[in-house]
């Protein structure tokens, strides 16, 4: 059996984060190779962290994860894209959060990546920066 590698290299978009433990964080993320994933952020609620920034919701970001026994621990993170008018804007920020929460409801852990599923959120979460019409992006 081949020895796979301890840590790895993904793109990915952060759905949600929740507090795990005294200083660490629990991130959801949104994968282009491997779909929905959680890992976990050590240190990330410290004052000083490096990592906190990258970490947001609607953060489009590069990771380096380290293999664990249950969950992958965060090592690095850049960012490529944070996507700043959704944070400026409630209703940009209201539409951009009805998009994750449909991505995070209708798709399982462990599924495997769906690179079109994971271009259309990045398109969509550009197009809501960038248009003034901003429910014409999400529109049924």
């Amino acid at each position: 059996m081949p020895d796979q590698p301890r840590s790895f290299r993904i793109e990915a978009v952060v759905l949600r984060h929740a507090n795990w433990g005294e200083a660490d964080r629990m991130v959801t993320l949104y994968t282009r190779e491997q779909g929905k994933l959680r890992a976990i952020a050590k240190g990330a609620r410290k004052i000083r962290s490096r990592k906190a920034g990258h970490l947001e919701p609607f953060t489009h970001i590069t990771l380096q994860l380290a293999k664990s026994r249950d969950i992958p621990i965060v090592t690095q993170v850049e960012t490529i894209d944070s996507y700043l008018p959704l944070r400026e804007d409630l209703l940009r920020t209201g539409y951009a959060s009805y998009v994750m929460e449909l991505l995070d409801r209708f798709t399982y852990e462990e599924e495997g990546g769906h690179l079109s599923l994971f271009r259309l959120l990045t398109e969509t979460l550009a197009r809501l920066c960038g248009t003034a019409e901003t429910w014409v992006v999400v529109q049924l």
